[in-house]
């Protein structure tokens, strides 16, 4: 079998699963590394003086509880489209909070990619092998 330049390698519905899954993965385990010091994860989001010290304890709390929710249904393929604009908009967040160029020891900030990747999750929905297909089925290309 011939590779050829200018065609995919396999059915288009592979493609938004991986995304689904690695992001999901991504969220859900920083999600639980947060879970494990909640306090201190708390307290350093108040130092970063974006947020009133009210709202930054709320954020802090909330933030990986949605976090392993986001996670755990792109893991599950289960409202792909829903759940991805959770992702977006928590990915905006820490844009807005930490910027596009964030410091002298990252050239880029990896949120921006990933917002991407979430953001191509709307258009293309699930893929393959979502709990979201069992409700309407994935259509091949």
């Amino acid at each position: 079998m011939a590779i050829k330049m200018n065609e995919p390698i396999g059915p288009a519905m592979y493609g938004p699963m991986i995304t689904r899954c690695v992001i999901g993965a991504y969220f859900l385990l920083a999600g639980l590394s947060k879970l494990q010091m909640l306090a201190a994860f708390v307290a350093q989001v108040k130092t970063f003086g974006v947020l009133p010290d009210n709202i930054s304890s709320l954020y802090g709390v909330l933030l990986p509880y949605v976090e392993v929710f986001v996670g755990g249904a792109l893991l599950l393929g289960l409202w792909t489209t829903m759940v991805g604009m959770m992702a977006s908009f928590l990915l905006v967040s820490f844009v807005c909070a930490f910027g596009v160029f964030p410091g002298s020891t990252d050239i880029f900030n990896k949120d921006v990619v990933l917002l991407a990747a979430t953001i191509s999750l709307l258009y293309t929905g699930p893929g393959a092998y979502a709990l979201d297909g069992i409700r309407k089925p994935a259509t091949q290309p």
